[in-house]
């Protein structure tokens, strides 16, 4: 086949292939009436064969690929095969479409077959076994060219991976001896991204060997857990490295074409990871096809097993609900988080709530209920692992990450955007999952996802909010999951190595076809954006007058107010306290009255004798009652809990504080309301390729939304106008000292819930100790911050950019030299 491509230069002069004859021999020969399907015409042929001459071999020489191993009764150009093989990468895959087209359309000029729709099986079988020719053909090409860039590169100090991965260890460097590898640098700094999470779903489950739709459970009794030593990891400790593997390079050139640590930036890749569940598959009878790409970026299905085990040994189970109220507990920050344990558990509310709402692949009827996928930040799959579990189980998440680190070397740190990366994060800090790789991991969350968040959550990981990340948004896999949606419908009732081979199919061809050029208009296109975005923060950063210093003084201070863990609410105190506080407040103001009277009635030279008298007799009695009046009250007062001190603030300033508290009110509904309306738009969104009952239920689901919108905007306004009013009573002095009116939230651009809009501001709906900060009620330093950190963020992205572009010129001189040296030493042998 290789000579036959280098004969007609890639198909492009076929007009002088033809047939050989077969050779005198004296073996009984065979005729064989073969029908020819070009694209124009069909034409029938008669070939002479034996044992000595077999018909396939010579059909290829002449062009042709055969439908069958053995005496093929059909035989197709190949260049109608190539035509089809590449249609079938931009559309979905349909051969009983093409073959009745295509008949249909050579029955018009006069060509037909013995039989009505005889095309479709031999066609498809002769389309099948050409794809696995032409993928072993590139296969064994690129194993040419690893064998020469070796050679070339002296891989001597490189070590390949010697643990099972998801593509055949021939193709990766020679293996030398695994050796426990820890990375000297610890990300123990972070300016607001902190380095532990918990799971997307509080409950673990893992697909058994063999596919069903339960998943074991531990039994609840079971007290192991404590008895026992925590299981070990059960994969190996990671290769000693001096460069990324081959594998990654292929994957994305732009990114480890060249990589090395640099210690200048806080991460040295970045990396998104997300679950679809639109992908799945159903459950059908007969065996598993056993059909492989040869590049495959899938896990094995034993190794996404073995990690769901280990996370099941692991992890506790989860305790049953207390009925009856517990004492509420102290707020802290959770596992060494930089987030308080608060916000973790309104994160995961919040995220487990849309997932129950969320439709998906019921194990009862699909056998792979969805794909997991880990891209680079140029939207390129590094790895994908095939669900099937009923929802989004942490460990398949866990199995990427531990089959990507082995393919790189022990310095290099990993940014790792993820829709729930703090409940990951918890995870891995609270169980050590990824124990041997969490120095070298920073988390974020993708910024599509992150309105589903708290805002304490958002301060610590949003990707354009802390340090590493640059202008990454981390939702390259929402990218994907949308390129790959045509193959819903096919793949659903395709087999199961028939579904995967399509996908790697697909994902190879898209790599091919965007691999240098896609990757360069890329960074060209960021580095323009990058370049604007720059332009605009530093124009900000001058308007808002204030210097970098103090804006970065006042983002600390933010950070560190926002995130600080809840006061606990003393439940000890109640009515009770208050009424005790107010009783000794009134006899220290009595006492007051009454030793002011008697310092007046001594002071007063009219005043009768005996008053006087008895003025001078009682007043130090009543001075020391006074001081004892004060001293209880100010005792009650400091021994009262948060929540009864502001009660017994709130006494003296009613109408601010009532109305402070329906505002506080009624925008938590309007964040509820806003949140679930992402949720439910984001289910319509991802779905792909419904049924007609599914479309009606979306359109009603979107009318249904839309009915609700004039329900919001009634909130907004009466939010607004709780604001007006607050402002009001502050103006006329009828609320504390300090108190800040907060700030209107603008009808524009409301449903977007983007990280900076002031949706998430809690300005004037909290109580300030002392003075109110700047960054608090200063707008001019509000916009300074965020401009500032739009700033910081482009000046990471542009020596990233620059690093990236090196990476891609790195990767082509290497592969042109290897190419050429590997043409040159192939004298007298086809260097096609």
């Amino acid at each position: 086949f290789i000579r036959l491509l280098h004969q007609t230069q890639s198909f492009r002069n076929t007009d002088e292939l033809h047939i050989p004859s077969a050779p005198h021999c004296r073996c009984n020969k065979r005729m064989l009436a073969i029908a020819v399907v070009r694209m124009t015409a069909i034409q029938y042929i008669s070939l002479p064969v034996c044992g000595c001459s077999p018909a396939e071999p010579r059909l290829l020489q002449g062009g042709l690929f055969p439908c069958s191993p053995r005496h093929p009764s059909l035989a197709v150009d190949v260049q109608v095969l190539d035509f089809v093989m590449s249609l079938f990468v931009n559309m979905t895959p349909n051969n009983t479409a093409f073959t009745a087209t295509l008949e249909g359309f050579l029955s018009k000029r006069g060509y037909k077959l013995a039989m009505k729709d005889t095309m479709r099986v031999r066609f498809g079988n002769a389309l099948e076994w050409y794809t696995s020719l032409h993928l072993t053909t590139r296969n064994t090409i690129d194993k040419l060219i690893d064998t020469a860039r070796e050679i070339s590169l002296d891989y001597s100090n490189s070590c390949a991976a010697t643990r099972s991965i998801p593509i055949p260890e021939d193709r990766l460097p020679p293996s030398s001896p695994p050796a426990p590898s820890r990375s000297p640098i610890r990300l123990s700094t972070r300016a607001t991204v902190s380095d532990e999470e918990e799971e997307d779903e509080t409950t673990s489950s893992y697909p058994p060997a063999t596919p069903t739709p339960q998943s074991r459970k531990r039994p609840r009794g079971s007290s192991d857990v404590h008895n026992k030593e925590p299981p070990k990891n059960p994969f190996p400790e990671p290769p000693l490295r001096t460069r990324p593997s081959d594998y990654l390079v292929r994957r994305c050139p732009a990114c480890f074409g060249g990589l090395k640590h640099d210690p200048s930036q806080a991460v040295d890749i970045h990396i998104c990871g997300d679950a679809c569940f639109t992908q799945k598959r159903k459950r059908c009878s007969g065996s598993r096809d056993p059909r492989m790409h040869p590049r495959s970026v899938f896990l094995s299905e034993e190794t996404a097993n073995q990690m769901g085990a280990h996370v099941e040994n692991i992890r506790p189970p989860k305790p049953r609900p207390v009925k009856q109220a517990r004492q509420e507990e102290e707020d802290g920050y959770e596992a060494g988080l930089k987030m308080p344990r608060s916000a973790l558990i309104e994160c995961e509310a919040s995220f487990k709530a849309a997932d129950e709402n969320r439709e998906k692949a019921s194990t009862k009827f699909f056998e792979d209920t969805g794909l997991m996928g880990l891209l680079c930040r140029h939207d390129r799959v590094l790895f994908l692992v095939n669900m099937q579990s009923a929802g989004e189980k942490q460990f398949y998440m866990l199995a990427l990450l531990e089959m990507m680190f082995p393919h790189l070397p022990s310095d290099i740190r990993v940014g790792l955007l993820y829709d729930v990366a703090c409940m990951l994060h918890l995870s891995c800090a609270k169980y050590g999952f990824l124990d041997r790789y969490m120095d070298r991991i920073l988390f974020a969350v993708s910024v599509f996802h992150a309105f589903g968040h708290w805002w304490a959550c958002q301060i610590v990981y949003h990707p354009l909010k802390c340090i590493g990340f640059g202008l990454t948004n981390g939702e390259g896999c929402e990218r994907f999951w949308h390129s790959i949606s045509n193959l819903i419908a096919y793949l659903r009732v395709s087999g199961y190595h028939r579904r995967l081979f399509t996908l790697d199919f697909q994902i190879e061809q898209d790599d091919r076809a965007s691999r240098v050029g896609r990757l360069a208009a890329w960074l060209n296109r960021r580095t323009i954006n990058c370049e604007e975005k720059l332009r605009q923060a530093l124009a900000d950063l001058e308007a808002c007058g204030v210097s970098e210093t103090v804006l970065r003084a006042q983002w600390k201070d933010q950070v560190d107010v926002q995130t600080r863990p809840l006061k606990r609410q003393a439940k000890t105190h109640g009515t009770a306290a208050v009424d005790r506080i107010l009783q000794a407040r009134k006899t220290a103001e009595v006492a007051f009255i009454r030793v002011k009277s008697m310092e007046e009635t001594m002071a007063d030279a009219s005043s009768e004798t005996h008053e006087r008298v008895y003025a001078d007799l009682h007043l130090p009695e009543a001075r020391t009652a006074l001081k004892q009046a004060k001293e209880k009250a100010k005792h009650l007062e400091q021994e009262l809990g948060i929540q009864d001190a502001a009660v017994l603030k709130k006494l003296a300033h009613g109408d601010y504080f009532n109305a402070r508290m329906n505002a506080r009110v009624v925008k938590d509904r309007l964040v509820s309301k806003l949140r679930a309306r992402r949720f439910e738009l984001d289910s319509i969104e991802r779905s792909f390729r419904r049924t007609r009952s599914e479309n009606q239920r979306n359109d009603h689901a979107s009318q249904a939304i839309k009915r609700r919108e004039p329900n919001i905007s009634k909130l907004l306004k009466t939010y607004n106008t709780l604001c007006e009013d607050i402002a009001s009573l502050i103006r006329t002095k009828k609320a504390p000292k300090g108190a800040v009116a907060p700030p209107p939230i603008p009808e524009k651009g409301l449903y977007q819930l983007d990280v900076d809009d002031a949706i998430w501001q809690d300005a004037g709906l909290e109580d300030v100790d002392g003075d109110p900060p700047r960054w608090l009620t200063d707008d001019n330093v509000r916009s300074g911050i965020r401009a500032m950190l739009l700033k910081d963020r482009c000046e990471e992205e542009a020596p990233r950019l620059l690093r990236e572009r090196g990476h891609l010129q790195i990767w082509f001189a290497t592969e042109w030299n290897v190419v050429c040296e590997l043409m040159a030493d192939s004298e007298g042998a086809s260097t096609f």
